[in-house]
């Protein structure tokens, strides 16, 4: 059994693995989620996936009640006490499990006073199902970030959502309707439980345990129809998937920040250096090639019925660029101990988000949606920021900035010239223009990311 985050090998090697692994892994991931969003959009069609996609974000929205960070502070405190993994994970575990039941029946009295269809309604009690088991889940996967084998858990989730993908086919094939596509969800999310709790119980024992001190310490530390819900769903799938790459960093270099925090200040400011020039050189140019290939982007994978969902993504890519340096932001806030300051920050954000939808999207549609989302990523990044300065004295710099601008505003004045190309075609193209003007410029140097490998 393995006594800390770098036990068996050293932490150059593990980090490079995990990334590595992590990579190949939600390379996998997101390919099956394109192929299950293509398939259950064309089977559904705009309005069943709206419903689909709208009982999951609900359930998903009011999930930070059953969240609340305590994931990031449990790896946080195992990074540096290994000895307290069996505990803390255990009391997680049943406190997760706790909160998201109590989230569930908020959730579902909630729905009866919303302008919903028994289809929604009953989607929503289903997708509870893998909401509850995912929470398990990754109160398990917190022993492994903190240990870095998070290959093994990326290992559970792929064989979890190709198990899901498999039943979606199933289900489509047999033509079993709509609840029985929202009941496959569960199934991967099953799989995928199992597998994490085989693989965890080789590196801890965390037996399900209800402590009250623990539990204290760990929580201290509708309006459009449903087309274009599914519209704006399709949308929000696609951003949910590219922000799929800064995770695969910041899990492995969660743990490694922690521990600098806490003894070292001049490496940990090399390491939010660092990831913050990854995240602008990846983010910046998404949003700009973004507003090229939104369009075809969309058809490719929904259809032509969903061709009303490009503005409402080439805003979102711009969230999610900036969601990328507010996670960051987040991640080290918690691993300073400062995840108070980090709640506060989420919940007021979350305030900002809600009274501006409830105010923007009946008028304004998906594309007011997406423009909060946005302007909630900005709140986000501002705060944090000032949060990061204030209370951890770093100060980030992202000396790759101008850099990552000329070579994305390059890419994306090419690009508009030739639009009209295969979308293929496009994105190879975007990527090598990007690339070269930005290796051209001095943006592309290894010793930049050294910090990330601890």
């Amino acid at each position: 059994m393995s006594s800390g985050p770098v036990a068996g090998g050293s932490v150059l090697r593990r980090v490079a693995w995990n990334t590595a692994a992590q990579g190949i892994g939600k390379a996998a991931v997101l390919a099956i989620g394109l192929a299950s969003v293509t398939i259950t959009t064309r089977y559904l069609g705009a309005a069943g996936y709206g419903k689909v996609a709208l009982a999951f974000a609900f359930i998903q929205m009011l999930g930070v009640l059953a969240d609340v960070g305590l994931l990031t502070v449990v790896v946080r405190e195992i990074s540096r006490d290994p000895g307290s993994t069996d505990g803390l994970v255990g009391n997680a575990l049943v406190l997760r499990l706790a909160l998201s039941l109590v989230t569930l029946a908020l959730a579902a009295l909630a729905s009866l006073l919303l302008p919903w269809d028994a289809d929604v309604r009953v989607a929503m009690l289903i997708a509870g199902v893998p909401f509850v088991l995912g929470l398990a889940n990754s109160a398990l996967v917190a022993v492994l970030q903190a240990r870095l084998r998070m290959d093994r858990a990326t290992v559970a989730d792929v064989l979890g959502r190709a198990a899901a993908f498999a039943a979606l086919v199933v289900v489509v094939t047999l033509d079993l309707g709509f609840y029985w596509v929202v009941a496959t969800a569960a199934v991967g999310a099953a799989v995928t439980l199992a597998i994490t709790w085989t693989i965890v119980r080789r590196e801890a024992n965390p037996r399900p345990r209800a402590e009250r001190p623990v539990w204290r310490s760990l929580l201290v530390s509708a309006f459009r129809d449903y087309d274009e819900v599914g519209l704006y769903s399709l949308s929000y799938r696609i951003v949910e998937l590219i922000g799929i790459l800064p995770a695969i960093v910041m899990t492995s270099v969660f743990p490694l920040l922690s521990s600098y925090l806490n003894d070292s200040r001049e490496r940990a400011a090399r390491t939010v250096d660092a990831a913050g020039d990854l995240f602008v050189a990846i983010g910046v140019p998404i949003a700009a090639g973004g507003l090229i290939v939104a369009p075809e982007l969309v058809r490719a994978i929904g259809g032509d019925d969903f061709a009303g969902a490009a503005d409402a993504l080439r805003l979102l890519l711009f969230a999610i660029a900036l969601a990328f340096v507010s996670g960051l932001f987040g991640h080290a806030l918690i691993a300073g101990g400062r995840q108070a300051s980090a709640l506060r920050l989420g919940l007021g954000a979350l305030a900002f988000n809600l009274v501006l939808n409830v105010a923007l999207i009946p008028p304004y549609g998906i594309e007011a949606a997406a423009a909060v989302a946005v302007a909630s990523e900005l709140v986000l990044v501002t705060g944090g920021l000032l949060l990061v300065r204030r209370e951890l004295g770093l100060a980030p710099r992202f000396t790759l900035m101008w850099r990552v601008v000329v070579a994305a505003g390059l890419m994306s004045g090419v690009l508009a010239f030739v639009d009209d190309w295969p979308l293929a075609v496009l994105l190879a193209l975007g990527v090598l223009l990007y690339g070269a003007v930005l290796w051209a410029l001095g943006g592309l140097d290894p010793r930049r990311l050294g910090a990330l490998r601890g």
